[in-house]
């Protein structure tokens, strides 16, 4: 109930007074495990990723958020949960896995941290771990505006147009680790992310400088 009230209120929120605007919905499969993965750029990326599909979205919260019992309470109504950001949680990566393994759809930042807005950072192992262990169908996303509307530092939100564009499906090449716990090796995995990061890239709208990616 309170995540259905909160993708309504914030949905139309972001079109009434940030002139949303999506592409390329219809890539996002209506069924079965999925990961979103889009570029990260503000704390309010979360949010815009999950108000822009239909399904429900579970997304990851830096842990400390989870410390205050009823700020826990209301990121787990969001379909959020804890992860810790210095490490690899053996933990959090077991709930995506068991997410997916379930059907959900799980938002998942390649880059793992948020980037200036400019460049792409390159993706880190971990999504294609993870990808290749459950098969889900990968799904690029690039999006502008948030990085305007609350930038590094702000304190309040500012007025800017949010744009959001989805891209087809990735899937991690058969013969990997999907639906077991075989080790997947390193170098295919950050092949994936490569190859993840380049799909992100190309959603930028060409009107705009090309997006670099650092290496």
């Amino acid at each position: 109930m309170v995540y259905t009230i909160a993708w309504y209120l914030c949905r139309w929120i972001a079109r009434a007074f940030f002139a949303l605007r999506i592409e390329g919905a219809e890539h996002v499969p209506e069924a079965g495990p999925v990961i979103l993965a889009p570029n990260h750029v503000s704390y309010v990326d979360p949010a815009l990723i999950a108000i822009s599909v239909r399904r429900r979205v579970h997304s990851m919260a830096k842990r400390e958020l989870f410390r205050n019992r009823a700020m826990a309470r209301f990121l787990r109504a969001l379909q959020g949960f804890p992860i810790t950001r210095e490490r690899v949680d053996p933990s959090s990566v077991k709930h995506v896995l068991s997410l997916l393994a379930a059907g959900q759809v799980v938002v998942i930042f390649p880059e793992g941290t948020r980037g200036d807005g400019q460049t792409l950072g390159p993706a880190k192992p971990g999504i294609g771990v993870v990808a290749a262990r459950s098969g889900a169908a990968v799904v690029p996303v690039f999006h502008w505006g948030s990085e305007r509307i609350l930038p590094r530092g702000a304190r309040w939100f500012r007025r800017a147009p949010l744009r959001i564009r989805f891209g087809p499906p990735l899937r991690f090449p058969s013969g990997g680790a999907a639906g077991t716990r075989e080790r997947v090796d390193r170098e295919a995995a950050e092949t994936f992310g490569r190859q993840l990061m380049e799909a992100i890239a190309a959603l930028r709208p060409t009107a705009e400088p090309p997006m670099s990616m650092s290496r």
